[in-house]
Formats: structure tokens, C-alpha cells, sequence
């Protein structure tokens, strides 16, 4: 299990919906929005899942940016970490 803090940047618009969508996934735990941030948790699996979250939020309608600010990788097995 790998948990990541990530920062993403929301554009203005329907950011209503945005919220809910990202808030109905169960790999997510938001944080309060500050500005045009908004601070999220990630738990994945494995490295190749984290990745594939942060290019699949950096698709999303309204997301401008996804910020990777630390990867845990202390629940993980030695050959994930590799």
C-alpha cells in the first residue's frame, strides 16, 4: 500500500461537481479547498497504481495541475519500492 499527499489546482467553474466525483472515489480523502488548492490523500496499491491515479486526476474536467508532494513507500514491499 503506497499513500500519497498530493496538491491538486482547480479551475473555477462547476467545482461542485468536481468535489463530489473526486469525493465518491475511495482511493481519495480530500482536504479543505484553500484558494484554487486542494489537498488530497491518495491509497494505491502499488507504485504503477499511484501513477495511473495522478495522470487520470490530471484529466479531469476542472483539475489544472496535480502536484505530487510525498509518496510513502514505508507499507510497501522492498521490490514495489524498487
Amino acid at each position: 500500500m503506497l499513500v500519497s499527499a498530493l496538491v491538486l489546482t482547480v479551475e473555477d467553474g462547476d467545482l461542485a461537481r468536481l468535489l463530489t466525483h473526486l469525493s465518491a472515489d475511495p482511493r481519495l480523502e480530500l482536504g479543505s479547498l484553500v484558494g484554487r488548492r486542494l489537498p488530497v490523500v491518495a491509497e494505491v496499491p502499488d507504485a504503477r497504481s499511484g501513477e495511473q491515479l495522478v495522470e487520470e486526476l490530471q484529466g479531469l474536467a476542472g483539475v489544472s495541475f496535480v502536484d505530487v508532494v510525498l509518496v510513502d513507500f514505508s507499507m510497501a514491499n522492498t521490490q514495489e519500492a524498487i
